[in-house]
């Protein structure tokens, strides 16, 4: 296969896994992404320095380090986030 076709296939199932629990988070080369459905439109879309987190388990500001919204799908906020 080739390495195009690969990264397709892996897009599709992190896609699959953000409409089923409409949010994801993972590790990748020591930076920490998190995806969750928007409650006005479309997915929120963030990136952290750390995966430090307060009282409530969420992640903290301070090491937030790049972030948006994606109006698209749940692939359009995969690809956006890569």
């Amino acid at each position: 296969m080739r390495i195009e076709a690969i990264n397709d296939i892996k897009v599709k199932e992190l896609a699959d896994i953000l409409k089923t629990n409409k949010s994801l988070e993972f590790q990748y080369k020591n930076l920490y992404y998190q995806i969750f459905e928007s409650s006005e439109l479309g997915y929120c879309v963030n990136v952290y320095s750390s995966n430090d987190r307060d009282e409530d388990a969420d992640y903290l500001d301070s090491n937030l380090i790049d972030g948006g919204l994606c109006t698209g799908s749940a692939k359009d906020a995969i690809e956006f986030l890569l």
